[in-house]
């Protein structure tokens, strides 16, 4: 497959190279008008001449066709992940499991922001994750943290996943609290019940 992938590549870099030599010929006039104006004269009006530009057009068409839907298909299974219960085959949608490492990454005090990217790739779980983190708060410990809390996250949702998780943490940024905000935060966390646990 990877073979027919290149075969197509190949063909779609040379056309387009091919059309743009052309067109930036025929933009310095380097292509004489008369020998372009016989040879679309012969083609339009020679049946053998026909015959390939219609083989050649049909076949481009095909090639497109075949193309999209084998990188339709590469995207399809670049979102999922699969795995044999006794019952059947199971699938989960990556955005389901970014949802949940952005609602989980709320556990975590020095986590302003979180937003991860999760790829399925062959043998391995890459997450990508992109933090925003509080001022205060020592960086290699805090990275430290995010990535222990996502990786067991994603190893507790997917028990059943053999595949080794990956995460790669950038921190895009770190901002200071409010100071208005963080004085309501400890007025409502002295009023607040104790958390029990549950939903």
């Amino acid at each position: 497959m990877k073979l027919f992938t290149w075969i197509i590549l190949s063909c779609y870099i040379a056309l387009f190279i091919l059309i743009g030599i052309v067109l930036v010929a025929f933009s310095f006039h380097l292509i004489p008008l008369e020998p372009t104006t016989y040879w679309l004269e012969l083609a339009y009006t020679e049946r053998n001449v026909r015959a390939v530009c219609l083989v050649t057009g049909a076949g481009l068409i095909l090639l497109n066709w075949v193309y999209a839907q084998l990188a339709l298909a590469r995207f399809q299974r670049q979102k999922t992940i699969a795995f044999e219960n006794p019952d059947g085959q199971v699938t989960v949608s990556l955005a389901a499991i970014e949802d949940y490492l952005r609602r989980s990454s709320q556990e975590l005090p020095e986590v302003k922001d979180l937003r991860s990217d999760v790829v399925a790739r062959k043998g391995k779980i890459v997450v990508r994750v992109r933090a925003v983190l509080w001022a205060g708060v020592q960086i290699p410990d805090a990275a430290e943290r995010v990535q222990t809390m996502i990786k067991s996250k994603v190893q507790e949702m997917l028990a059943g996943v053999e595949e080794p998780v990956i995460v790669r943490l950038h921190v895009a940024n770190v901002v200071r609290r409010d100071e208005k905000g963080a004085a309501a935060e400890r007025r409502v966390g002295q009023f607040a019940p104790p958390y029990r646990g549950g939903f």
